[in-house]
């Protein structure tokens, strides 16, 4: 059992890599894609290069990556690979830490082939470079939550860091990253909090100046917010709006997953044990993210903001998936 995970992990890693690679976007896919690669060249979110709230991290990351390949698209679908990648092995690590190495098989799987998760690999987009940072935090999250209070600082690092990347991350992250504190010592936590805001004011000041200042910067920011998504919120709209938009959540959950969406159908069949920790620990994760797709943003063609999600629906699935999977070779062997 000791050799799985040293061969399917870099198994699932290389598959991955080349099924992306090999349909890699050539072209900007989208507006927001151009902006991006406009940004590379120019910082300046009050002429949308890209769109506030600016992704700062985001674009200095594909600065770097251009300064090698020099073509701002492949650098950031380059990005979008390296971030899948990333994804499936913290899935792969999580689900085997959760639920033993035959849940981390198929959560690997349910990533390597979900369409969503497939498509944001290869196109110039951040939503793949969020979904590894919320695995990756998520995975940090636990460590914290097990009583590991060692992770508190590197934890709070790298939320502050994926909030440079996209600014959304630290309203739906970071409720998690409090949970995880709730039994660390006082001096911990405040460690941890002031670790996270000094994180965040390390790239949000050179941010702001290279906008054009705070009133520049804040300016574009609520145009954009009064312009779109202001209008279709909860408060703002009929309910129907609200509704809708779970309808879309559930759409977008069976087009990623296929069958394997019907797994939670046999979850009180399951063999698998998942205690009341792990439940809490995951509402707490996907909770807040889902509200606001709900209730105050979410388009259709924006449908990579899912991702996010991605990585505990993938752990959950796979648990199922495998739970199901040695019920059926039971039966067999009965037979």
């Amino acid at each position: 059992v000791t050799f799985r995970p040293k061969l399917e992990l870099p198994l699932l890693a290389a598959a991955v890599a080349v099924s992306r690679f090999a349909f890699r976007s050539h072209d900007l896919y989208d507006l927001d894609s151009v902006n991006f690669a406009l940004a590379i060249g120019r910082f300046d979110p009050r002429v949308h290069q890209p769109h506030p709230p600016g992704y700062f991290l985001y674009i200095c990351l594909g600065r770097l990556l251009n300064y090698l390949v020099h073509d701002a698209n492949l650098a950031l679908v380059l990005l979008s690979i390296l971030a899948s990648i990333a994804t499936v092995i913290l899935i792969y690590l999580l689900a085997m830490e959760w639920f033993g190495p035959r849940a981390a098989t198929f959560a690997g799987l349910l990533f390597l082939f979900s369409p969503l998760a497939w498509f944001h690999g290869t196109v110039a987009l951040t939503y793949s470079v969020e979904a590894a940072a919320s695995a990756l935090i998520g995975l940090l999250c636990w460590r914290i939550d097990r009583g590991r209070s060692s992770f508190i600082l590197p934890t709070a690092i790298v939320l502050g860091i994926s909030a440079g990347i996209r600014p959304s991350s630290i309203l739906f992250l970071g409720p998690l990253f409090l949970f995880s504190l709730r039994n660390a010592t006082l001096k911990r936590q405040v460690l941890g909090i002031a670790a996270l805001g000094v994180t965040i004011a390390a790239w949000f000041l050179p941010m702001i100046r290279a906008s054009g200042g705070f009133a520049a910067y804040f300016g574009a920011l609520f145009s954009l917010w009064r312009m779109v998504p202001s209008r279709d919120t909860v408060f703002s709209s009929s309910p129907a709006t609200s509704m809708a938009r779970a309808a879309v959540i559930v759409f977008i959950y069976f087009l990623c997953f296929g069958a394997a969406s019907l797994a939670p159908l046999g979850a009180s069949l399951s063999t698998v044990p998942a205690d009341k920790s792990k439940k809490l620990f995951t509402a707490v994760w996907i909770v807040p993210a889902l509200c606001f797709f709900t209730f105050i943003f979410l388009k259709l063609v924006n449908s990579g903001y899912l991702l996010l999600v991605a990585a505990p629906a993938c752990i959950w699935l796979g648990s199922w998936t495998a739970s199901w999977y040695e019920r059926v070779q039971i039966g067999r062997a009965h037979v």
